[in-house]
């Protein structure tokens, strides 16, 4: 067993983890799991050339500084990619977002959601004291759009009830429009709108490219590291000694951290990890509830179905799935020329337990039922996996737990980044932005 030292250790390779390191350089050490860095950004190849990012993330940034700094280390690759989203729903087939695009539903559902929205958007209630996501949902949008959307869509992608969900920090990228830009949507339907996620990119290699899809971004972002140790697992973490316990292959080592700590494990599981921690506060942590969510790539082979958009939103609760995505609406070059590759979405409880051939199966029927396979489509294979920390609830206690958890850990020297560190909704460009901010405010204090 060997002790190193180092100056600043990094817990998770993943995208935020990453831009850290590249900060830090030889200064840190990351440690990371997993046999190739990346985290929940990685890419699969199946079946002799289909792509499968293994769940679906776009770059959509909000810092040009960031944006310029990304698209140096990507170069041409990196391609604008503006999403098309449709939303699937009892009354229609709707571009989202939802509520800009009401044109294309049925004239009596339209109606009813622009008479249902005047309602709330023209009363005197505060939007803001909604005691939950569901009631913020109702006030804001009425009731005609929550039945057709936002109630069934939500209740499918959380698996938890919605008045037991906090909403403030859900709001981030929930646009409530004015009643001119409803009226517009209601008579000049599907017509691409600004989001939260217009300034949006997706990596598009050479074709011969030993990696596609948002590896790629990680592959620009690791390139130039030397400091990735992959195969280690922390299993302990000492936090009085600033000593991480890990193993390296299966081999037990330590790292000495001297100034700081950046983690990306999941919180509640960080937490277990670390000694000192009371009993309480544990207790507490693994209270922390999230949805896992189960990635099934279906590649094809046949002609690519046209008018798809990049992905597809399922309201109805007998669709298995939340969302369909079409790999190649990214990158033509995600599957061969003769075919093409679908990856479904799949959410579930975090105890629920899967049957994952009895999943598959049900999904491949829906998607024949919805017609996107025929008897010239050929299914050459079907992969399925787990992503076990998918969807973050925001219950009423999260934010003082998460903060509890924080406070005990900065006396160590460790600070939470990420998706799942952070115990957040967040972006690819803000757990980047993370990453960065976090190496540099320490490295900061440690020059001064």
């Amino acid at each position: 067993m060997t002790n190193k030292e180092i100056d600043f250790l990094i817990l998770g390779a993943g995208v935020t983890g990453l831009a850290a390191g590249l900060e830090l350089k030889e200064s840190s050490i990351i440690i990371e799991k997993e046999c190739r860095p990346g985290g929940l950004v990685r890419t699969h190849c199946f079946d002799n050339g289909y792509w499968f990012d293994h769940v679906l993330h776009l770059l959509h940034f909000k810092d040009t500084e960031i944006q310029e700094r990304i698209q140096v280390l990507m170069g041409d690759m990196l391609q604008r990619c503006s999403p098309a989203a449709w939303i699937e729903c009892s009354a229609g087939t709707v571009l989202y977002p939802f509520q800009l695009n009401l044109g294309a539903l049925n004239e009596k559902a339209r109606n009813k959601c622009i008479s249902d929205y005047a309602k709330m958007f023209f009363s005197a209630v505060d939007k803001s004291s909604a005691d939950n996501y569901r009631q913020y949902l109702a006030l804001t949008f009425g009731n005609a759009m929550c039945d057709l959307f936002y109630f069934p869509y939500n209740e499918k992608l959380y698996k938890y009830p919605l008045e037991q969900i906090a909403a403030d920090a859900l709001l981030w990228n929930l646009h409530r429009p004015s009643f001119e830009e409803i009226l517009d949507g209601s008579f000049n339907p599907n017509r691409l709108k600004e989001t939260y996620n217009t300034n949006a990119f997706y990596p598009c290699p050479p074709v011969d490219s030993p990696v596609r899809g948002m590896e790629a971004l990680v592959q620009s972002l690791s390139s130039n590291l030397n400091n990735i140790q992959l195969n280690s697992e922390v299993v302990h973490i000492d936090t009085r000694l600033q000593l991480v316990h890990i193993l390296n292959n299966g081999i037990p080592d330590k790292i000495h951290y001297n100034y700081g700590c950046l983690s990306t494990i999941p919180l509640p599981r960080l937490m277990r990890l670390c000694s000192d921690v009371p009993e309480q506060l544990l207790k507490r942590a693994d209270q922390l509830i999230f949805t896992k969510v189960y990635s099934i790539a279906i590649s094809v082979k046949g002609e690519r179905p046209e008018g798809t958009g990049h992905w597809r939103y399922y309201t109805d609760p007998d669709i298995p799935f939340t969302r369909l995505i079409f790999m190649t609406a990214f990158d033509t070059n995600n599957a061969p020329q003769d075919g093409w590759g679908l990856l479904a979405e799949v959410t579930c409880n975090e105890k629920e337990t899967i049957d994952t051939g009895r999943l598959v199966q049900q999904t491949i029927n829906a998607v024949k039922t919805l017609g996107y396979f025929d008897e010239t489509q050929q299914i050459v294979g079907t992969h399925i996996w787990p992503v076990e920390f998918a969807y973050v609830i925001f219950t009423p206690e999260t934010k003082c737990i998460v903060e509890d958890c924080f406070e005990f850990l900065e006396q160590y020297g460790i600070a939470a980044a990420g998706r799942y560190g952070k115990w957040q909704y967040s972006s690819i460009y803000q757990n980047i932005k993370e990453g960065f901010t976090w190496a540099k405010e320490v490295s900061e204090k440690v020059s001064v």
